[in-house]
């Protein structure tokens, strides 16, 4: 088939979807939806069969889910909604996600479901999740979906009827990030950082200024009144925090 990809950047996650299908013998073409007339031009040039959309940060313009097939891959289990899919699940402490490859409508992340794959989320960074473990998920639902819409015969899940405890979720914010070093213990924090970790990091400040901070890490020797830096190791700061319990 002639697929499109529409995607805002060719991303880990794109650059594997790419290759899958291009050895399942598809013909696929990028285009960066990087405005409403380029998309759509796009999709006039290349006049694809089926579209893909890897990696979005907003709405396919309406005009072209219209007139085509587009599957959105979402980063999240069947009926989760919402841009900050895989930080809310981090920083909750799921320990199973998903993917779920859906068709786009009118309303965000709420089209019917072609495909979905699971995986046990670890207490891993965002970004290594995504590029291992959630990447791999996609590529088999992907794969999947594809097929189910090449054979003509499948017929597609409305999410009312899709059932599963996903749900709508808001864009996580950086109060919903704040670290409270009297209150959170070390595995919330490193929940909260985790989920953060790359983009767009956990708002917080030392030394009477404004930072982000990223790529945390457990120590287990050092001790200390929450919140009290202990240590420096080149560009790494060793900050206490309260113990589990």
């Amino acid at each position: 088939m002639r697929i499109l990809f529409l995607t805002h950047s060719f991303n880990s996650l794109a650059q594997r979807l790419f290759a899958d299908l291009t050895a399942d013998g598809h013909v696929v073409s990028i285009e960066f939806d990087i405005a409403d007339s380029v998309s759509v031009e796009a999709v006039a040039l290349f006049q694809p069969e089926l579209i893909v959309a890897p990696f979005l940060k907003r709405a396919i313009p309406e005009t072209i889910w219209q007139a085509n097939t587009c599957f959105i891959v979402h980063p999240g289990i069947v009926g989760d909604r919402g841009p900050s899919s895989l930080d809310w699940a981090i920083q909750e402490g799921e320990t199973e996600w998903g993917v779920t490859v859906l068709q786009a409508e009118a309303e965000m992340d709420a089209g019917p479901i072609w495909a979905s794959a699971s995986f046990a989320l670890h207490s891993g960074k965002k970004s290594s999740l995504y590029r291992n473990e959630l990447t791999e998920a996609a590529a088999q639902a992907v794969r999947e979906a594809v097929a189910r819409f090449q054979s003509g015969n499948f017929t597609p899940t409305p999410l009312a009827e899709a059932g599963g405890r996903g749900r709508l979720r808001p864009l996580m914010k950086q109060a919903d990030r704040a670290i409270d070093w009297q209150a959170d213990n070390t595995a919330t924090i490193l929940r909260k950082l985790n989920a953060a970790d790359g983009f767009p990091g956990v708002a917080d400040s030392l030394f009477g200024q404004p930072c982000h901070l990223f790529d945390a890490w457990p120590e287990d020797k050092l001790r200390g009144e929450p919140g009290a830096l202990l240590a420096r190791r080149e560009t790494a700061l060793c900050r206490a925090s309260r113990a589990p319990g």
